[in-house]
């Protein structure tokens, strides 16, 4: 099973980032691929709730279902396949780990499981899937600091280097 993570430390107590992830509704304080969230379950929160997420610029959509919740430690969102849905690799899950380190700082890391069949699916995870994920939970990691650290959106960017000087 393909497996990559991510992980940051966050200036915010584990409890206010607990309360930012499982606020379901709300996820797209902290997912901007998300424009909207729709219920599909009876439940908002815990595990079995099911949701649909709409993207941003379009109406694609993916549904999910909670399917693991340990306040306020852990939440994993598994995407709902279709039982025709195939591919070569496939996403399982995003669990989403939050690790109290004092009383101002929590750790923040998020996982990413996949399933792979076939040669190509195994290549295609071997080589290219772990980078391609990381990308999207660094990103989903500065979301998730923004809320609380807004100071440090922008100073992300990469800046130049400055010229050294050239000697004669």
């Amino acid at each position: 099973m393909p497996t990559t993570r991510a992980s940051r430390v966050i200036r915010a107590r584990q409890s206010d980032i607990w309360a930012l992830l499982s606020d379901v509704e709300h996820a797209n304080r902290w997912n901007r691929a998300w424009s909207s969230i729709e219920f599909t379950s009876t439940l908002s929160h815990g595990v079995g709730t099911r949701f649909r997420a709409r993207m941003v610029g379009g109406d694609e959509t993916y549904e999910f279902e909670i399917c693991d919740w340990s306040a306020p430690e852990r939440i994993a969102f598994c995407p709902i396949h279709e039982p025709f849905e195939r591919y070569s690799i496939m996403l399982d899950s995003h669990v989403f780990e939050v690790r109290s380190l004092s009383q101002e700082e929590s750790e923040v890391t998020i996982t990413a499981h996949a399933s792979a069949s076939g040669l190509r699916g195994r290549f295609v995870a071997l080589f290219f899937w772990a980078t391609h994920q990381e990308d999207g939970l660094n990103l989903a990691l500065d979301s998730i600091q923004a809320v609380f650290e807004p100071e440090l959106v922008g100073d992300t960017e990469l800046k130049p280097e400055p010229e050294s000087p050239v000697e004669d």
